[in-house]
């Protein structure tokens, strides 16, 4: 008998135990919601003592508007033995501390018949933090979802509203205008979407058109709000074009003149002007280049814009608020800057290794290439394969690599290229190269330009030859 006792007062102090020192708050209350155990992390979830909390009913830590019907919802959850895990069995998808704080729960419930009174335990678990996580990941993937949806129809758009007279020309004009936006996307992912420099859009953008001296941008550091980045990307970009189809960078000595200031009321004033061109006129009917610059500026960014066309050029003055740059832009700090690019010359051509593994981009940048007069090895779309390819054919001139290549990095061919004296260039999406060692290297970014990739490709050369 004294044997049996004293197992049992053992079992009472193992189960103290190990009620004392779960890391879940657990909670028994009697057949009147009454609460007649309260464990140490109880305590801790809910801000006070267990002799606090003995003796008062269990409603005290469920908020009000949830608590009407709660005694038959854990009557019912316990009775079934069910798992909530939003604190269903008390009805609320929330406890309530003793400061009054909401906090997100998981609970459990168990019942047991003791001296003919029904018990019920709790045991609960603090997942706010889960919770949180779980709305952030829900919120970040509906923003990329509305992102990358938003993308995809303004390329749509682009598509549908680019006219041209002939098929090269509608290619060639959706490629750049694609490209336009695609550097704008990296800009904005490589600062993660905190606005991008102005300075930064304009060299971008200008950067595959014209020659060295020909283009000079002034004015203070100006970092743009997130929202108006593209637009802003899209309006310069089609300012070159046009200036190279027709303006001032169709000709050698041709040349731009950009500025921005801010102006005493806080407006933005951005300024592009053309010299040393063919004698320009305004044209008989509005493109959908001219629409463009027109719309982005006056509909999207809500600013005013005039367009002069002088003897020496075309004149383009756009008026923007205050609301499309960040605020801490200092006025005073001013910048000139002086493109430097190679020199556009004859383009050369040879034989090009295209490494890129997925299909469709490959057969664009091939017909791309093919169209430019290059002998086209590929594409491959393996490091293993392009290893191959080198072993098994005559030399190759320069090199376009994919950075990853279905999920593998294309470093080790690039190193075997930079020993064998073959210069090549990075294609890649990426907003930046995540290797040291190619720092410095030529990089085209996804969608590919092909002015642009040429461009690189002459630099590609002259850094071997240097």
């Amino acid at each position: 008998m004294r044997n049996s006792s004293h197992a049992a007062i053992e079992t009472m102090r193992r189960l103290e135990g190990i009620v004392g020192s779960a890391m879940d708050a657990i909670i028994t209350v009697d057949a009147t919601q009454r609460i007649i155990l309260f464990n140490p992390a109880a305590e801790h979830m809910f801000g006070l003592s267990a002799k606090e909390a003995l003796g008062e009913h269990i409603s005290r830590f469920i908020p009000e508007r949830y608590r009407a019907g709660h005694s038959a919802h854990i009557r019912q959850f316990a009775e079934t033995g069910v798992t909530s895990r939003q604190m269903g069995a008390l009805g609320a998808v929330s406890g309530l501390r003793a400061n009054g704080e909401e906090f997100f729960l998981e609970a459990s419930i168990s019942h047991v018949g003791l001296d003919n009174e029904t018990l019920a335990t709790v045991i609960l678990r603090d997942v706010t933090e889960r919770k949180v996580n779980e709305e952030a990941r829900l919120l970040l993937a509906r923003e990329v979802d509305h992102r990358a949806k938003n993308a995809l129809a303004v390329v749509q758009a682009v598509v549908s509203l680019t006219r041209a007279a002939t098929k090269e020309e509608f290619i060639a004009a959706v490629r750049g205008r694609v490209s336009a936006l695609a550097r704008a996307h990296s800009l904005l992912a490589h600062n993660r979407w905190e606005g991008a420099d102005l300075n930064q859009i304009v060299a971008d953008e200008t950067a595959p058109y014209q020659r060295p001296g020909q283009l000079r941008f002034t004015g203070p550091a100006i970092r743009l709000e997130p929202n108006v980045v593209q637009p802003i990307s899209l309006l310069i970009h089609e300012l070159a074009t046009n200036a190279v189809k027709y303006g001032s960078l169709s000709q050698e000595h041709g040349r731009v003149d950009i500025e921005f200031a801010i102006q005493p009321d806080e407006a933005l004033k951005l300024s592009w002007h053309e010299y040393g061109g063919p004698p320009v006129s305004p044209p008989q009917t509005k493109g959908f280049g001219s629409t463009l610059i027109s719309e982005v500026t006056t509909r999207q960014l809500g600013g005013k814009v005039e367009i002069e066309w002088l003897p020496v050029g075309m004149r383009f003055t756009a008026i923007l608020p205050a609301k499309v740059y960040l605020r801490e832009t200092s006025p005073s700090r001013a910048l000139t800057l002086q493109a430097k690019i190679l020199p556009i010359a004859k383009e050369k051509s040879g034989r090009v290794l295209v490494v890129e593994d997925e299909s469709l981009i490959a057969l664009e940048l091939c017909d791309m290439l093919a169209s430019l007069g290059w002998i086209v090895i590929g594409p491959v779309g393996s490091v293993a394969e392009a290893m191959r390819v080198l072993d098994g054919t005559a030399p190759v001139d320069v090199a376009l690599l994919d950075v990853n290549l279905d999920g593998s990095l294309v470093y080790p061919l690039a190193e075997r290229l930079a020993s064998e004296g073959v210069p090549f260039v990075f294609c890649t999406g990426y907003a930046q190269l995540d290797d040291d060692r190619f720092v410095g290297r030529p990089v085209v970014r996804k969608p590919i330009n092909a002015a642009e990739l040429l461009g690189e490709m002459r630099r590609a050369t002259s850094l071997l030859a240097a």
